[in-house]
């Protein structure tokens, strides 16, 4: 199960909250001078927004602890990516047999595998959002209160000076990422 940590921005109404993460080590390993260049949430000052399930009652402040359910990603995958392939596939198949004895055999194909596959992204697209209602990250458990993460310096547990010299239970981002 991923596991993130990120601080309450916004409290909604339906028993949601919107989180800020924050990468604890940005940068792509072995390539930094990618990193700028390729993947925008992986700078110094990059932050994702996401909604959360607000079910332990965090405050807005609340450095809090997410997860997701192990899977999700995977899931996704196969739905946004296999759903469509397997349509143009059927699709250039369907061309290839019902289309055998036209003189335009290739074109008629060619234009049956691009439905099929605009068929499948319309089901694939349609099918993510009935099953991904309940794949929003859940908000665990609150790791420090609005008050605990206010008296920091500049409210962030990284520039602890305990941090610094040695990683410990105060030093929230000097821990190894959790897998």
């Amino acid at each position: 199960m991923p596991l993130y940590e990120g601080v309450v921005a916004n409290l909604m109404a339906d028993g949601k909250a919107e989180v800020v993460i924050r990468p604890g080590k940005p940068g792509i390993h072995g390539a930094p001078e990618l990193t700028e260049k390729v993947c925008h949430c992986a700078t110094n000052g990059s932050t994702v927004k996401t909604e959360a399930l607000n079910g332990v009652g965090a405050g807005v402040g609340d450095w809090v602890l997410l997860s997701r359910r192990a899977g999700v990603l995977l899931k996704n995958a196969v739905v946004l990516l296999g759903i469509p392939v397997i349509g143009g596939l059927s699709g250039l198949v369907a061309g290839a047999i019902f289309f055998d004895d036209v003189t335009f055999r290739f074109a008629a194909t060619v234009v049956s595998a691009a439905v099929g596959l605009l068929l499948g992204l319309v089901v694939g697209v349609a099918t993510y959002r009935r099953i991904s209602v309940d794949d929003q990250p859940v908000i665990r458990r609150i790791i420090r209160s609005r008050t605990d993460v206010a008296s920091m310096p500049h409210g962030d547990p990284s520039s602890n000076p305990t941090c610094v010299s040695k990683a410990g239970p105060d030093c929230i981002l000097s821990r190894p990422p959790r897998k």
